[in-house]
């Protein structure tokens, strides 16, 4: 379930990316009547993209040191004296 959370953060932060730069290139261009608006809407939905992908990164980089962890101690456990399986 986690994968898919993940997964789901990484593409709504380069949604967020995509079109914070976009409003950020916008704004400023001159075409714009409201370029003070476009410019921070822009900032902060690129600030929201880069925090997105920063916690999808922590949480996919987490999840590995605990599957690794939870791994390594299933090898510790089968390897330990009288745990004989046969």
């Amino acid at each position: 379930m986690r994968r898919i959370s993940t997964s789901l953060e990484i593409i709504l932060s380069a949604t967020f990316l995509f079109l914070g730069l976009y409003m950020l290139y916008e704004g400023s261009s001159n075409k714009s009547t409201n370029t003070a608006a476009i410019l921070i809407g822009g900032a902060v939905f690129f600030t929201l993209g880069a925090m997105t992908l920063f916690s999808a990164v922590r949480s996919i980089l987490w999840h590995r040191r605990m599957i690794r962890h939870a791994l390594s101690n299933h090898d510790l456990d089968s390897a330990a004296p009288g745990h004989n399986r046969g």
